[in-house]
């Protein structure tokens, strides 16, 4: 497991120690466009850390090691760079927390994102203001030259002004979030292989703990932004997404707490998703409001996804980026080969998926 003292040299014995966590896979260019805007990053002038990034290859192959090598000695942060050759995000991300594991703090952020001068400066502010034990903030997509104008409707591809700063929320994910040490050494396993090629894994690692009694907080300040690429642009897109995030929360919840409770929380809970996007979708229709009919398209999509889930269907993002799957979505349990329940996260399938079934493909 790694540590601060791989960190670069500060004043002070004791700097706070806080790790930056990547993962990636067979996406070079985008993985160096992110490192070289992390390397750019300044630290609060009143703070005493010691700042390190962690990159976890998801290619068996090592693909990264060609991006790596750029960024040798002489960079203001040094980077750790492993390969995690299980294919599966659940398998990165704990892989990650692994290797953070006497860091004070560990940030999860995504390899196609950019951030922009001031983030971690912000971010780490903001955890010093707060104390709270998460801190998370928006993502904001730059969307591709001719993208569909719904696309510029919808804040499906931007999460800014969604909540204020210093809200408390019941629920994160792993794409610009800061995680206190205490946190992850108490949620674990954090990644549950269900999620191997659906996503969710984050929701479910975030509800749990939120449900383990830690704050989490977000900052509006906080600001990341991520490259949309043109297959996130599409309708098709859009629904599929809608489904699988749906499905993915009502999984979450039935997976943390099982029980007959808890189907009849989330058959409530998905069939108000349906409900309240009919309501949208005459509200958009009466009054010419497109936002309004496509957060319809979202809610509808959402609730029947929240409703497949009950029965523990998915829909496999991340393997029909390879052609790998069929258009329907897959029952939980085929994904649990790896692992007996939410508390196994770390068992390898031993029957490793080709390396075109991987969940984090190179997006089209």
């Amino acid at each position: 497991m790694g540590g601060c003292w791989f960190g670069p040299i500060v004043s002070g014995a004791m700097s706070t120690c806080v790790a930056i966590a990547v993962i990636t896979f067979r996406r070079p260019a985008l993985l160096r466009g992110l490192l070289t805007s992390l390397q750019a990053q300044e630290l609060p002038a009143d703070g005493d850390y010691a700042i390190r990034i962690v990159v976890v290859d998801n290619d068996a192959e090592g693909s990264a090691a060609r991006v790596m090598e750029e960024f040798g000695e002489g960079t203001p942060y040094p980077i750790e760079s492993v390969v995690e050759p299980e294919p599966g995000i659940p398998f990165a991300r704990e892989r990650s927390v692994e290797l953070c594991w006497n860091d004070d703090a560990l940030i999860f952020v995504d390899d196609d994102e950019v951030a922009p001068p001031g983030w971690l400066k912000t971010l780490l502010k903001a955890w010093e203001s707060t104390g709270a034990d998460v801190v998370t903030g928006p993502v904001k997509g730059n969307l591709p030259p001719g993208a569909p104008a719904w696309n510029h409707y919808s804040d499906v591809h931007d999460s800014t002004g969604r909540h204020t700063s210093g809200e408390e929320l019941r629920k994160a994910y792993t794409n610009n979030t800061l995680v206190s040490r205490r946190v992850y050494h108490t949620v674990t396993p954090g990644f549950h292989p269900a999620f191997r090629y659906t996503g969710s894994s984050d929701l479910h690692f975030f509800l749990r703990v939120h449900r383990a009694g830690f704050r989490i907080v977000w900052s509006e300040e906080a600001c990341i932004q991520e490259e949309v690429p043109v297959g996130r642009t599409t309708l098709r897109w859009l629904v599929r997404r809608a489904f699988r995030s749906g499905s993915g929360d009502t999984i979450s919840r039935l997976l943390i707490r099982p029980g007959a409770i808890s189907y009849v929380l989330v058959l409530a809970y998905a069939s108000a998703r349906v409900i309240s996007a009919i309501g949208f979708a005459l509200a958009g229709l009466l009054l010419g409001r497109k936002t309004h009919l496509l957060k319809a398209v979202r809610r509808f999509f959402s609730g029947v996804g929240s409703l497949a889930g009950i029965v523990g269907i998915n829909h496999d993002e991340y393997r029909e980026r390879h052609g790998a799957g069929s258009d329907g979505g897959k029952s939980v349990p085929g994904d649990l080969a790896g692992g007996d329940g939410p508390g196994a996260a770390r068992v390898a399938d031993q029957r490793r998926s080709p390396l075109a079934d991987h969940p984090d493909a190179r997006l089209p």
